[in-house]
C-alpha cells in the first residue's frame, strides 16, 4: 500500500468517526431517546418550581373496584426525602399492578398543602415516563406510560 492511498484510508476513517459522533451527539441533546424511556419501569420526574419544599411525596396505584368506583389498591411508595424548592429529582417507584390501574401523585408542601394528581392515567405494565410541574398555583403532568 502506497503512502498516497494510506493517507486517503486514514482521512476516511477520521472523517466516518466524526460523523458519528456528531450523529449520536445530536441524538443524545434532542428528546430521540425518550421513546425509549416508555418501555422502561415507570419513572416520575418532578420539578419543585414553587416557593415551598415538598415534605412528602406518595406514588400509588388506583384500580376500579367491585361498584365500578376507583379505589386505591394498596400498593404505594413513599419518597424518603424532601423536595427542596427549585429542586429537579427523578423517582423509580416501587409499585406492582395487577391488570390495569393508573398511578397518582400525593405531594405535601411544607405549609402543610397536599394536591393529589393522575400522573399516569392508563397503566397496564407500570411501565413509561411522566414529568411533573410545581408551581405556586399549580401541578402539571405530561404523562407517556403504558
Amino acid at each position: 500500500m502506497t503512502n498516497k492511498n494510506l493517507l486517503l484510508l486514514v482521512t476516511i476513517c477520521i472523517i466516518m468517526v466524526v460523523g458519528i459522533t456528531i450523529v449520536v451527539l445530536s441524538l443524545v441533546k434532542s428528546d430521540a431517546f425518550s421513546f425509549l424511556n416508555q418501555f422502561r419501569s415507570f419513572t416520575v420526574t418532578i420539578d419543585n418550581q414553587s416557593d415551598f419544599n415538598l415534605s412528602s411525596v406518595e406514588t400509588g396505584v388506583l384500580v376500579t373496584g367491585a361498584q365500578g368506583v376507583t379505589v386505591e389498591s394498596g400498593s404505594k411508595d413513599m419518597y424518603g426525602a424532601e423536595i427542596k424548592s427549585g429542586e429537579v429529582i427523578k423517582i423509580r417507584p416501587n409499585l406492582s399492578l395487577s391488570g390495569e390501574g393508573g398511578i397518582y401523585l400525593k405531594i405535601t408542601d411544607s405549609n402543610g398543602e397536599t394536591t393529589n394528581k393522575m400522573i399516569c392515567s392508563y397503566t397496564e405494565s407500570l411501565s413509561g415516563y411522566s414529568n411533573v410541574i410545581v408551581t405556586n398555583n399549580n401541578v402539571s403532568v405530561k404523562e407517556q406510560c403504558n
